[in-house]
C-alpha cells in the first residue's frame, strides 16, 4: 500500500473528520486494539495534537515535516504516525510508532 505524507496537522484533522465507517485497528509496538469509529477518530485527534505539540516545542523542526501518513487521502482507511526518532533517516524510515487502519484492510498492510 502506498502512503502519502501529510505535512499539515490541520489537513490531517480534516481527514480524521472525513472517516465515516468501519471498525478500526490501533497498533502500538506490536499490540493491537479494536476501536469503534468514534474511538478511532478520538485516537487520531490525540495523535495529531501530539505531533502538533512536538513541532511547536522543537523550533528547529520545520513545520512542513511529515510525521503523519495516510493511504488514500480522498478516502482515508489507514494512517501511519512516526515519532521524532524517525527524523534524519536518509535511506529508510523506522517502523511507524502507531498505525490506525480499518479492520477490513488489515491483510493489505505490509508488516
Amino acid at each position: 500500500m502506498r502512503f502519502y505524507g501529510i505535512s499539515s496537522e490541520d489537513k490531517a484533522m480534516e481527514m480524521v473528520e472525513s472517516i465515516s465507517e468501519g471498525e478500526w485497528v490501533f497498533e502500538e509496538e506490536g499490540n493491537k486494539r479494536l476501536l469503534s469509529l468514534e474511538e478511532a477518530r478520538l485516537m487520531l485527534k490525540e495523535l495529531v495534537e501530539l505531533v502538533k505539540s512536538w513541532k511547536s516545542q522543537m523550533k528547529h523542526l520545520p513545520a512542513c515535516t511529515a510525521l503523519i501518513f495516510v493511504h488514500e487521502p480522498s478516502e482515508p482507511k489507514a494512517f501511519k504516525i512516526y515519532d521524532l526518532t524517525s527524523l534524519g533517516c536518509a535511506s529508510s524510515l523506522n517502523p511507524p510508532r502507531w498505525k490506525l487502519y480499518r479492520r477490513d484492510i488489515e491483510a493489505q498492510l505490509s508488516p
